[in-house]
């Protein structure tokens, strides 16, 4: 199972979208390591995802629970201070997820000024220490913004694995209904770049025999390929959980302020007693592409009254878009795989659940 433990809510950025970590007392952990390991010794195979806040401003706390707890190891992180890390702790981690929204211009509009280049400084030194893992530039995407440019970019700086992206819930919610006009134009420009990225995609493919590690398109096409039906793919609330700092368990690391994701403790609870616990509903369940979405975010399906009007059906649609496209897209991919173009492993990602939830 994957637990995102939040070292703090603390944050040293004031993105535009987000505002610098949760207010939300307590914002430093209150429990001991002895009291994670204790929790976390009753699964046999943990995936520990340290998140935030920003995670780097409690490095030596991490350090202290990796040199405890047995197990795999993830960070999710804004990049400032990764030249921080010691090599031997830098090495253990399996997967380092970075947060760039795109290109200079983009990223330093919404995280700050100077954020891009001194990430990108950073993940070049990472490297030269020795990180091999999976390294994924994990966007955010908000109203205005070209997903085709800025995923493009990122993927031809040849720094990163794989590049994953969310919409900003800050387009959707009720809050934002008459300060944030041309969301519908928005989504119809955003989905027709997405059939723009999935063609270059394709292209590339077939040009290269190389498959570009755009997570959503790969996470999508591998169910397409093996016919699995999905559950929610980030997987919260069924083995993906979040440890919050005064000990007590969210089924999602997002909704951690929400009584509905509050789902155990790590002093009473064990790590089986809480999968399944909270499931996404309606109008989920009823979806006709329930089964390769998954159902998107637990958080959204729970929050429906936070969002505006036809904010649901607005994210549909664009997972809908999404997913059609690669449906098109399927019988060219086969073709690729059958001619040996491309290896069928190749859509076989992620090794394990890394905190990308797989749709946008």
């Amino acid at each position: 199972m994957h637990y995102h433990v939040i070292l703090t809510k603390e944050c040293n950025l004031l993105c535009s979208y987000c505002g610098g970590g949760s207010e939300t007392p307590p914002r430093e952990i209150q429990y001991s390591i002895a009291d994670l390991k204790s929790f976390l010794s009753q699964d046999s195979n943990p995936v520990v995802e340290f998140y935030g806040g920003e995670p780097l401003l409690r490095i030596k706390t991490m350090e202290d629970i990796m040199d405890a707890i047995p197990g795999r190891f993830v960070i999710q992180t804004n990049g400032l201070f990764l030249d921080r890390i010691e090599g031997r702790y830098l090495t253990r981690l399996h997967s380092i997820l970075v947060s760039l929204d795109g290109t200079k211009e983009v990223t330093d509009r919404e995280r700050g000024k100077g954020v891009y280049d001194h990430v990108m400084h950073n993940l070049g030194l990472i490297r030269a220490k020795g990180f091999r893992g999976d390294l994924v530039a994990r966007m955010t995407v908000v109203q205005g913004t070209d997903i085709y440019d800025n995923v493009r970019h990122l993927l031809r700086t040849g720094l990163f694995d794989h590049v994953h992206w969310q919409l900003s819930f800050s387009m959707f919610w009720e809050a934002g209904e008459n300060t944030e006009p041309g969301i519908v134009e928005w989504i119809a420009a955003y989905n027709s770049s997405i059939s723009s990225l999935v063609d270059s995609w394709v292209d590339e493919m077939s040009r290269s025999h190389h498959v570009n590690g755009i997570v959503p398109f790969i996470g999508v096409m591998d169910s397409l390929l093996s016919g699995k039906k999905s559950r929610l793919r980030c997987g919260s609330g069924i083995d993906f959980f979040a440890v919050m700092p005064d000990g007590r368990i969210s089924a999602c690391p997002v909704s951690v302020d929400f009584d509905f994701s509050v789902i155990g403790s790590i002093f009473g609870s064990t790590p089986s007693s809480l999968c399944d616990v909270v499931k996404v509903s309606e109008p989920c369940e009823s979806c006709d592409i329930f089964d390769i979405c998954g159902g998107r975010c637990l958080f959204v399906n729970r929050s429906q009254e936070l969002l505006r009007e036809n904010g649901y059906s607005l994210i549909c649609t664009t997972v809908r878009h999404l997913v059609r496209e690669l449906q098109d897209a399927l019988p060219q991919v086969q073709a690729l795989i059958a001619s040996g173009s491309v290896n069928r492993s190749d859509f076989g990602y992620p090794e394990l659940n890394n905190g990308c939830e797989i749709i946008p």
